[in-house]
């Protein structure tokens, strides 16, 4: 009775089969909703990001009446396709005294260039208020070199975040765009006669398809896109903190988010489906991939008299 009794206490092969069969589909089943909430948790944050952003720009634009430079930089002769000496500091930099990070602020000194040494302080910090948690596509600084390939700076901080220039590329309108940023600009809500609610002010970039920072342009360097990108693209820096949506003179047609072809100056997110942007208005709002490339294309211009509905986009 007793040896009876000891077998049936034990599990068969068969039966720990089943077992594990059964625990590998729950495990099948539940690992794709885990992967759903971290996402989602994840494009929250990135959200929150650019709403610290907006908020940061308006309470620049309530000091200076304006928002900030999309960079700043002299040129070599007048000539608006000059190039640029810098010093380079970014629209981001301007608003690190709004955006409670008056260490950093007060680190950088805007009237000489950001590769100097007395600079390294400020571009190599890393702030998670310009990095999306979703952004894949390597870790660690950023490293710009010239055109004859010598290395400029190898510590520069990254980051997910690029500014809204308007439709034109950014390589071929440094100077001039009609969106709200660009070399210098001194753009203020009075310019924005399509409406704040109806204006692009800064989106996504991951460095899946090409690197970005916050900290501004470096004079003289090339940003290409990711050696994993499909797209093999080379640009001037200043698309590191810029972005354009097209159509433009070169381009004639529009980069909607996502964009499979994208360039180094395009806005590109992780997210499934689109792209966190922030608009003029401060708000933070979800433009999917699929969006009408006309009716994105509009939202980047400040005064291109277009008519955009809430429910296009």
């Amino acid at each position: 009775m007793r040896n009876i009794r000891d077998r049936r206490a034990a599990f068969t092969l068969i039966e720990l089969l089943v077992v594990i069969a059964v625990i590998g589909v729950l495990i099948a089943l539940l690992l794709p909703a885990v992967q759903s909430a971290r996402e989602a948790a994840r494009r929250a944050q990135c959200s929150n990001n650019l709403k610290q952003i907006g908020l940061g720009m308006h309470a620049y634009h309530a000091t200076h009446d304006v928002f900030p430079p999309g960079y700043i930089t002299g040129t070599e002769t007048a000539n608006i396709n000059s190039p640029e000496t810098g010093p380079g500091w970014g629209w981001a930099t301007m608003l690190l005294n709004n955006l409670e990070q008056s260490a950093a602020y007060n680190a950088a000194n805007f009237s000489v260039p950001i590769t100097v040494p007395a600079s390294q302080t400020i571009r190599t910090v890393s702030l998670s208020v310009f990095l999306c948690p979703s952004s894949t596509g390597g870790s660690g600084p950023v490293v710009l070199k010239n055109a004859a390939g010598a290395n400029l700076v190898t510590d520069l901080s990254p980051g997910q975040y690029v500014a809204s220039a308007g439709q034109l590329e950014v390589e071929e309108f440094p100077a001039q765009n009609n969106g709200l940023f660009y070399r210098n600009s001194r753009i203020g809500v009075r310019d924005v006669q399509d409406g704040t609610s109806t204006t692009l002010m800064a989106g996504e970039r991951s460095r899946n398809v090409a690197d970005a920072t916050w900290v501004g342009v470096i004079p003289y360097s090339r940003v290409c896109t990711n050696p994993k990108w499909k797209v093999k693209d080379c640009e001037t820096a200043n698309v590191m903190v810029l972005g354009h949506t097209g159509p433009s003179p070169d381009q004639h047609w529009v980069d909607v988010p996502n964009y499979k072809g994208a360039g180094a100056d395009d806005f590109w997110s992780l997210h499934s489906g689109g792209c966190n942007f922030l608009f003029a208005d401060g708000s933070v709002r979800f433009i999917k991939e699929s969006v009408d490339p006309r009716v994105f294309s509009f939202l980047s211009t400040r005064a291109g008299g277009e008519v955009v509905s809430a429910d296009q986009y």
